[in-house]
């Protein structure tokens, strides 16, 4: 015999005890409460997320990596153009001579003399 109390369906199974007494046992329906398709959502669902996390790093160190490389080329390209500038104001200067003597032979006009001072 099945009933409904506060809202549950239970099943109620009765035996006689010496023709007098009535023995109830109330008996829980058995079954999952969790339904297996619920379960193989999460699953999914997880699975699905540590894919997109592992795809994103991926794509993020790539990116990093690119960029740490142009900072290097633009880091070269800044002293080449330092190197130039100098070059530059260099020969605008009445004494090109004088400073290619300085900067790559490292000679001094005769004009110039060397101090040392000593205590």
């Amino acid at each position: 015999m099945t009933t409904r109390a506060g809202g549950r369906s239970i099943y109620v199974r009765g035996t006689y005890v010496r023709s007098t007494y009535i023995k109830v046992e109330h008996v829980r329906e058995t079954g999952s409460r969790v339904s297996p398709l619920l379960v193989i959502t999460v699953v999914l669902s997880c699975l699905l997320l540590v894919t997109v996390f592992f795809f994103l790093t991926s794509v993020y160190e790539d990116a990093r990596a690119q960029y740490m490389e142009s900072l290097k080329k633009e880091k070269q390209i800044i002293e080449i153009n330092k190197a130039l500038k100098r070059e530059l104001e260099a020969v605008t200067q009445k004494g090109y001579v004088e400073f290619a003597a300085r900067e790559r032979l490292g000679l001094k006009p005769p004009k110039e003399e060397e101090v040392v001072v000593l205590r």
